[in-house]
């Protein structure tokens, strides 16, 4: 039973896949496990957002331990508090692509939504 890939109605395969698709390096699984191009769209905007926040991470971490021992301790803590910030608005879009994803949307996240059409 051949299923067509350009089909609305998501299976239960394909609704773990939409959720796979935004679970950090999950992502890669949903991208090469299915057929259907709405959910590797899906897993390819995951993909750019896990990038970016591993890249976050791997930017701001070195900051924040500069800040921290070449400046006042206190300025390091407070930046770290802001990048703490950024990752749970970065985990909440993350659940709300999981959500608008599994009701059959795209939801396009502004740049990197634009980069994954791009990959």
């Amino acid at each position: 039973m051949e299923l067509d890939p350009l089909s609305t109605e998501p299976t239960d395969q394909d609704r773990l896949l939409l959720v796979f698709a935004y679970l950090g390096p999950l992502a890669v699984f949903s991208l090469l496990a299915t057929r259907r191009e709405f959910v590797k769209w899906h897993a390819k905007q995951g993909i750019v957002l896990f990038g970016v926040l591993l890249g976050m991470y791997g930017i701001l971490k070195p900051l924040h331990r500069l800040l921290q021992h070449y400046v006042w301790w206190w300025i390091g803590e407070l930046f770290w508090a802001v990048v703490w910030m950024l990752a749970l608005g970065v985990l909440l879009t993350m659940m709300l692509c999981i959500v608008r994803a599994l009701d059959g949307e795209r939801f396009k996240i502004p740049v990197l939504g634009e980069l994954a059409d791009w990959l």
